[in-house]
């Protein structure tokens, strides 16, 4: 149950990313991120709609996948850069989103601040 239901979330991230345009993208992926990135003053509007697209890239892939728990995973991106927070159950869970994450067009680095629990 629980790997379907992230199927189903991140069937419906592409959905939207794919279905939409730019500004709708940044409207769906931004969230509590809009406010954040909204203070920056050294990301241009096109950098933030790329970090926005990288991260739910990002974020649809970890959901996806049967060995990492997407769900507990926070992902911020900055100019390409992706963070990665929250919690795993082992390291080669924390590895494989590194790796997830690696493989997303536009990551110029991963940076992983995951916690076994």
């Amino acid at each position: 149950m629980k790997h379907s239901h992230r199927i189903a979330i991140g069937l419906f991230i592409s959905a939207l990313m794919l279905g939409s345009s730019g500004c709708l993208l940044a409207a769906a992926g931004a969230g509590a991120e809009a406010a954040y990135v909204g203070t920056q003053e050294d990301r241009t509007a096109g950098d933030t709609i790329d970090d926005q697209r990288i991260t739910s890239f990002v974020k649809t892939k970890l959901l996806a996948d049967p060995q990492v728990s997407g769900v507990d995973i926070n992902v911020d991106t900055f100019k390409g850069a992706v963070t990665l927070r929250g919690f795993v159950d082992t390291t080669q869970e924390a590895e494989r989103a590194i790796e997830l994450a690696t493989s997303v067009s536009g990551v110029t680095s991963v940076r992983s601040t995951l916690i076994q629990k």
